[in-house]
């Protein structure tokens, strides 16, 4: 059922994430960095309580940055919660689908 390399749609962890931040109206909680290269986590309480719950079947932030972390996402500054990944853009929805999820145990030890 070849129709061309890289037809799979993304995993709904990501398209979840991507239209909580693309939203502008949630822009005081999550939003892009100006540069559309990563994204930051504002509000961390209020993400978690407010909008986790409605997107994702939880409320716990730790789990969520973990699930981040599972899909290649990097922590890019220390003082505050944002994340990037390379193919994770503002206005290329399209590159989704680049994202691999990590095989278990490739993280390292807890």
């Amino acid at each position: 059922r070849g129709d061309g390399a890289g037809a799979a749609p993304p995993p709904p962890f990501l398209t979840k994430t991507y239209d909580l931040v693309d939203d502008p109206e949630l822009a005081g909680v999550v939003s892009w960095a100006p540069d559309g290269r990563s994204f930051v986590v504002w509000k961390p309480p209020e993400f978690a309580r407010d909008l986790l719950p409605r997107h994702f079947k939880h409320n716990n932030f730790s789990s969520f940055v973990r699930q981040l972390n599972t899909y290649g996402f990097r922590k890019i500054d220390p003082d505050r919660w944002e994340f990037a990944n390379d193919s994770f853009r503002r206005g290329r929805r399209d590159l989704l689908g680049h994202i691999q999820r990590r095989k278990a145990g490739a993280a390292g030890k807890a």
